[in-house]
């Protein structure tokens, strides 16, 4: 459910429809995706909360730049060919890393659910998180524009992702 707020939609994050991840290792539920209606295969951006459920591989993206954020859990550790591990168990910390390559995710105990930020590598893509008690987007809720997503994480906390063509 998403209400319209000067130009741009809120969106309730527990009205999002979860999808099965194609290996069973968790489901996704798609917040914004630019431009509108483009399914994986061909959007510029987009931003996803995930459960991930058990260890396996995550889904290559050519050509993309990746974001993840971490929820809830006790984080996990993603394995790449060509370079170093990366730790996830920072609550609201974002890293970053490359979509192409191949991604092993380990997971620390437990499942884990992160925020996803996608984009096409030749977009210039800001992802930060912020203290902000602005009342939009308010708690459970995700700001979306043409122009990037915002995501209320606790009563302090915003993720921004906001976008720029190169």
């Amino acid at each position: 459910m998403s209400s319209m707020i000067g130009g741009g939609r809120l969106v309730r994050l527990d009205a999002l429809t979860p999808q099965r991840w194609k290996n069973g290792g968790g489901v996704t539920s798609e917040i914004a995706c630019f431009p509108p209606g483009a399914d994986w295969k061909n959007f510029d951006w987009r931003v996803s909360r995930a459960i991930i459920e058990k260890d396996g591989a995550f889904s290559v993206f050519p050509g993309m730049l990746r974001w993840i954020l971490l929820l809830e859990g006790n984080g996990f550790t993603l394995s790449f060919a060509d370079r170093e591990k990366l730790h996830v168990t920072e609550r609201f910390a974002v890293e970053s890393f490359p979509g192409d390559g191949i991604t092993h995710c380990t997971l620390n105990g437990g499942p884990s659910v992160v925020l996803n930020v996608i984009a096409r590598a030749d977009m210039l893509m800001r992802v930060n998180v912020t203290t902000s008690r602005a009342p939009l987007p308010s708690l459970g809720h995700a700001l979306i524009a043409e122009a990037g997503v915002s995501v209320r994480l606790d009563e302090q906390t915003v993720l921004h992702a906001a976008t720029g063509i190169r």
